[in-house]
């Protein structure tokens, strides 16, 4: 008991966000993300509900975690790839952006099995999508004079990218989602190049 009281105020330093984030999706999984609250994962991860709204402000949170870094992954790829044909180019680098989630399978397949079942969920994911799609589109504005091409090859990929890996988490596909990408991608570079 004196143990406990002299730990400090905040965040205890086993809370592990991805465990924690595991637990929220699957619980939204089994009952439905409408049905759990908040309170509900708190307590099934075994944390206060402060400690989870530091880790994930909202369901929509826990769903779209990762996003963010996939989007850097995806800059820092575009910038370093020395493909010269701009579909091209935009395959290769969103499927080695892609090889970040490879190692999570099922924590990705749980979110897009959400993202897919839920509208509201979706278009909290807006922004997320939009932060991608400036990434692209900047990319494209380099290598192109053609100031309508980057909006339209970068909402076509990521809506192609959107429908594969939706498909891919409702199918349990076996392959990992850079794999499903990529076989995915050569429809998107005959329609675009």
């Amino acid at each position: 008991m004196e143990e406990l009281a002299k730990r400090g105020r905040g965040r205890p330093v086993t809370t592990d966000p991805g465990a924690v984030g595991m637990t929220a999706l699957r619980l939204f999984i089994d009952k439905g993300i409408d049905n759990v609250t908040m309170d509900d994962v708190a307590e099934a991860a075994g944390i206060s509900r402060s400690n989870l709204f530091r880790i994930f402000a909202s369901k929509s949170a826990v769903v779209w975690g990762g996003m963010h870094l996939f989007n850097v992954e995806l800059a820092k790829k575009l910038e370093a790839n020395p493909e010269t044909d701009i579909v091209r180019l935009l395959h290769t680098s969103w499927v080695e952006a892609m090889h970040l989630l490879d190692d999570s399978l099922e924590t990705v397949r749980l979110r897009l099995k959400l993202i897919a079942s839920s509208p509201e969920i979706y278009g909290w994911g807006h922004g997320q999508l939009e932060e991608a799609r400036s990434v692209i589109e900047k990319k494209v504005s380099e290598l192109t004079d053609d100031p309508m091409r980057p909006r339209v090859l970068s909402s076509a990929l990521i809506s192609v990218s959107m429908a594969i890996l939706v498909w891919w988490a409702e199918t349990d596909d076996p392959r990992t989602p850079s794999e499903v990408l990529d076989a995915g991608f050569s429809d998107f570079e005959a329609v675009f190049s």
